[in-house]
């Protein structure tokens, strides 16, 4: 592989990262309004266990670990794995984002 292409691949990995970190968010922030609402009628105790803030670590790993499935609702089913889609395309996109400022730091990618 040509050296001249490394920068230019590094900075194209590090775009795609932080796209795929935005469209994370997004579907992350879109579905946890949702999902709050559905807790807050459907499974307060739920609601309650999580906190109100979507961006508590008990929130984020409940999207995460796909912990709403164990209350068997269909619905919040469909809405939840909307937001585990969200939550993991924020941790992969912001791995893929660091990994490439890493190789940019480390001098790998020849800058």
């Amino acid at each position: 592989m040509d050296a001249s292409l490394l920068p230019a691949m590094r900075d194209f990995t590090l775009i795609c990262g932080l796209g795929l970190l935005v469209a994370g968010l997004t579907a992350y922030l879109m579905t946890w309004a949702i999902v709050a609402v559905h807790l807050r009628d459907k499974h307060p105790a739920e609601r309650a266990r999580l906190g109100g803030f979507m961006f508590t670590p008990r929130a984020f790993g409940w999207y995460l670990r796909a912990r709403y499935r164990a209350l068997n609702d269909v619905t919040l089913n469909t809405l939840g794995l909307l937001g585990s889609i969200g939550a993991w395309a924020i941790v992969i996109g912001a791995i893929v984002a660091l990994m490439s400022q890493a190789l940019g730091l480390s001098g790998v990618a020849g800058i």
